[in-house]
């Protein structure tokens, strides 16, 4: 199935992507979802969202008056379950935004003893804004990912559950959120998840990284990492801004100190308003990157980092 950009495509319900079958959105499409609904890639189906750097693919609500422009919680959500290696699914330049949640990503939640799935999400240059309740919520799930921006959401911008492997490059995280008061950090991972039948799943973190990042917001702690240690926990973060009252020194888990820089305000352009641009004041993150994949050479908006410094998040500044 193909979802081309002639025409608006409307969901009044949930469209489902079934077991071994595939949905493919063409550059330019505009996804426009009604209260309630969603799209959901059933376990072994398969999503290619494919919009390019001039012609991006979004998903928002069918409600087009001005009032309803910044209003969370307007639609459900983007809900992935398992796939076979190498069937990802994969999104790149698209935007979600006012969503409940806008991409869950899972093994299907009435087998809770199935293994981590081998199908990754890949998400290159991505932005996700204004979810009522989180970004990304993922249980049990691989993830990749070049160039995300996860803004502004009711509780977690990005909550990682129940284990799963992880690659983050280029990643700004801000939670400003204004709409009610908002207790949980923008980032949080565990390897614990309970279950349909209320029991506690601890699942192995494995080979993951996450570099190049800003984890920010209006929260005193925007970060936080529970684990429990029975499992395996192999996770490294390596050249990051955070807002945290956490630690992070743990030489395991943390990379150079000298680059895991903590509570010094990035600067955006204008948080209260959505802009997570650097400027000339964000010396927190200008130049405080490494040089990493060919996902990332240029940023979430197409600037080229060219010089050899890059920045921290997805944003190169001009």
């Amino acid at each position: 199935m193909v979802w081309t950009a002639e025409k608006p495509i409307l969901l009044m319900n949930y469209a489902v992507v079934d077991s071994c079958n595939s949905l493919t959105i063409e550059a330019g499409a505009r996804i426009y979802v009604h209260n309630g609904a969603g799209l959901w890639v059933y376990k072994y189906g398969r999503l290619t969202a494919a919009g390019e750097q001039e012609q991006k693919i979004i998903f928002q609500g069918d409600r087009l008056e001005p009032a309803y422009q910044g209003l969370p919680g307007q639609w459900d959500r983007i809900w992935i379950n398992e796939g076979e290696a190498g069937a990802d699914n994969t999104l790149e330049n698209v935007i979600i935004r006012n969503a409940l949640i806008g991409i869950q990503c899972e093994t299907f939640p009435s087998d809770p003893l199935a293994p981590t799935s081998a199908a990754k999400l890949i998400l290159n240059n991505v932005a996700i804004r204004n979810c009522s309740a989180a970004g990304i919520l993922s249980r049990n799930y691989r993830i990749t990912s070049n160039n995300l921006l996860v803004a502004d959401a009711g509780q977690y911008c990005v909550a990682l559950t129940g284990g799963g492997e992880y690659f983050f490059n280029h990643t700004t995280i801000a939670n400003y959120w204004s709409f009610d008061v908002r207790e949980e950090p923008a980032f949080i991972m565990t390897n614990t998840y309970g279950d349909i039948n209320g029991n506690i799943q601890v699942r192995d973190i494995t080979a993951s990284t996450f570099q190049n990042g800003i984890i920010y917001g209006s929260n005193t702690n925007e970060f936080l990492v529970d684990v429990d240690e029975a499992a395996t926990t192999d996770y490294f973060f390596n050249r990051f801004l955070f807002r945290t009252d956490q630690s992070t020194s743990d030489a395991i888990h943390f990379g150079d100190q000298s680059f895991i820089i903590r509570n010094q305000d990035p600067a955006f352009a204008d948080a209260n308003n959505a802009d997570f641009h650097l400027t000339s004041s964000s010396i927190s993150a200008i130049n405080k990157g490494v040089i990493s994949t060919n996902e990332a050479f240029s940023d979430l908006d197409g600037v080229f980092r060219g010089d050899g410094q890059p920045d921290l998040g997805c944003y190169e500044f001009e």
